[in-house]
């Protein structure tokens, strides 16, 4: 296919000290280009720093920088899908505002989709910065996915991509609230490929994956692309009926043959505890899942604006068909004008 405009998705979240370096690097990438065209969609999720007002500045300089203003901070995953829903390009790139991911591997991305792939993927081989803990951790996070799902998860690649209009269009109508972009791309199917980069450490600021949200979003694939937890538990109850026979046949012996039966509490309350705790965690597990067919159930939007900078709103909602946000945010806007 032969692209003539490229859609640059970038999620912003108190990235006030990033901005500026990442709007340079993808204006000199965007000059080297041409004559492809590119716009650059700016998703500020809720930032309480500068963020914002940088975004809105560097809007009234540039008329390839739109911004849309989440009205809630509504996470990472979100913010990326609110961006790909309003992006207009005839390849799409998702890639964050901190400059780890380098924004110059776009011409390679290029050069795979003009060759007839869909779905370019990056795949990180070095990662520079990061603590021997979070990359432990991912390490165990990807192989316990692989084990667990059927949908096949690639190894160390986050959410730096590049995509066509084919797979936006198909991609726009997954709507679960608890999103794994990573995941989800997986399943689409397409022709797909991966290339390889380095990874540098962040320009400045903080990372926004500390561990908790880390933990989450390793929730959210496991739960919203494996059922194995749930059906792990019926083995769990075969294993104990096992071990517990063994105890039984174990007391006997003790009793009728060996006659040296000793009263006490020890084995009674290792027992106990062991047994109500592992109740308790097949407990957390199913209601992990009816947390979530909860939470489905109510059918909340995934997101919602209040404002925007250079963004063709009348094509956007001409183009977006039934897709609720978006209408959503139509409907804040157009009061908000009045």
């Amino acid at each position: 296919m032969t692209v003539k405009l490229i859609s640059i998705v970038i999620p912003c979240y108190n990235e006030a000290a990033t901005v500026h370096e990442f709007y340079h690097r993808i204006c000199a990438l965007s000059a080297s280009m041409e004559p492809i065209k590119f716009e650059f969609i700016f998703v500020n999720d809720g930032s309480t720093d500068e963020t914002g007002t940088i975004l809105n500045d560097l809007a009234e300089k540039n008329s390839q920088v739109k911004v849309l203003h989440l009205a809630q901070n509504r996470g990472h995953q979100i913010a990326l899908t609110a961006g790909i829903d309003y992006a207009t390009g005839d390849m799409i790139v998702t890639i964050d505002a901190d400059l780890q991911d380098p924004p110059e591997l776009v011409r390679e991305m290029l050069q795979k989709v003009e060759s007839g792939y869909d779905i370019v993927h990056a795949q990180r081989n070095r990662r520079t910065g990061e603590t021997w803990f979070k990359l432990a951790s991912s390490r165990v996070f990807y192989r316990l996915m692989a084990r667990l799902s059927n949908t096949t998860i690639i190894e160390d690649c986050a959410d730096f991509r590049a995509f066509t209009r084919p797979v936006q269009e198909t991609l726009t109508a997954f709507r679960t609230p608890h999103r794994f972009l990573r995941g989800t791309f997986s399943q689409l199917g397409f022709s797909q490929c991966v290339i390889q980069y380095e990874r540098d450490a962040r320009f400045a600021g903080q990372t926004k994956y500390p561990l908790i949200k880390m933990m989450n979003l390793s929730m959210d694939a496991i739960l919203g692309f494996s059922s194995a937890p749930i059906r792990i538990i019926p083995w769990f109850s075969i294993f104990l009926w096992a071990v517990s026979l063994l105890y039984l046949i174990k007391s006997l012996i003790h009793h009728f043959i060996l006659k040296n039966t000793v009263p006490g509490w020890t084995s009674i309350i290792a027992l106990m505890f062991f047994f109500t705790g592992l109740i308790l965690f097949c407990i957390a597990i199913i209601a992990s899942y009816i947390g979530r067919i909860f939470i489905q159930g109510q059918n909340p939007p995934l997101y919602w604006m209040f404002d925007t900078r250079n963004v063709d709103l009348e094509h956007i909602w001409e183009r977006s068909g039934d897709l609720r946000e978006v209408k959503l945010s139509q409907r804040i806007m157009s009061n908000k004008v009045k």
